[in-house]
């Protein structure tokens, strides 16, 4: 009678074995994607906060997952819902959607966070709100020494902004801001936190979308 309960019971776990192959194999495995953990009225703000307390992430099978889901709840910081979501709704990028159009073939998923510590921002921080556009200045000290100042990137998103005393390694710097970038440009903000003396964020006027040639001001260049 053990034998055969025993025979029965090992049975018994290849049939389930099987059975979970099985529907593994029709739903694919598991991946993460972002819900709302909480309710969202639409047109709310996605801050660095509301991704904190509002969003999460769940493992569900890959056939379920929506078209365009997001991967992380910080790659919905910067925008705004454009409808009303309710706790347990995917997130996504036909969810959500900057305060003038949706992002309807934007490339969400390709955008890099980049928090980088900028200086002389303290007295124009009310026009550093998250979504306006900037761009960024950085001075060096240059190849000789001698310090140069030149526009490193340029209609930048603004996804956060943070008034701090101590915002990063930097001498002089009192703010902290989060930046929405490419992969290059993510590089050359990181280049500039760690090796340039400053780092500027300017706002751009709304509807300004010029696009400047290479500009650069050096310390020599003051005094002509």
């Amino acid at each position: 009678m053990l034998g055969l309960a025993a025979v029965c019971a090992g049975l018994a776990a290849s049939s389930v074995d099987r059975y979970t192959d099985e529907v593994a194999a029709q739903v694919g495995p598991l991946r993460e994607v972002v819900v709302a953990r909480a309710d969202l009225r639409r047109g709310t703000r996605v801050t660095a906060a509301v991704a904190r307390t509002a969003l999460e992430l769940r493992r569900v099978p890959r056939r379920f997952v929506p078209p365009r889901s997001l991967g992380a709840p910080q790659q919905a910081i910067g925008f705004r819902t454009l409808a009303t979501l309710s706790a347990g709704d995917y997130v996504g990028e036909a969810q959500l959607g900057t305060a003038d159009r949706p992002r309807r073939g934007a490339p969400m998923q390709g955008g890099r966070l980049v928090e980088v510590a900028v200086t002389g921002a303290e007295s124009i921080g009310d026009a550093l709100q998250p979504g306006a556009v900037v761009d960024v200045l950085v001075t060096t000290e240059g190849n000789s020494g001698r310090p140069r100042t030149y526009l490193a990137l340029q209609r930048i998103p603004l996804v956060d902004f943070r008034d701090t005393a101590a915002a990063g390694s930097r001498e002089g710097a009192d703010a902290t801001a989060t930046l929405r970038t490419t992969l290059r440009q993510a590089a050359t903000l990181i280049a500039a936190d760690n090796f340039a003396r400053e780092v500027r964020v300017v706002p751009r006027a709304p509807g300004d979308v010029r696009r400047l040639g290479p500009t650069s001001v050096s310390a020599a260049a003051l005094g002509r």
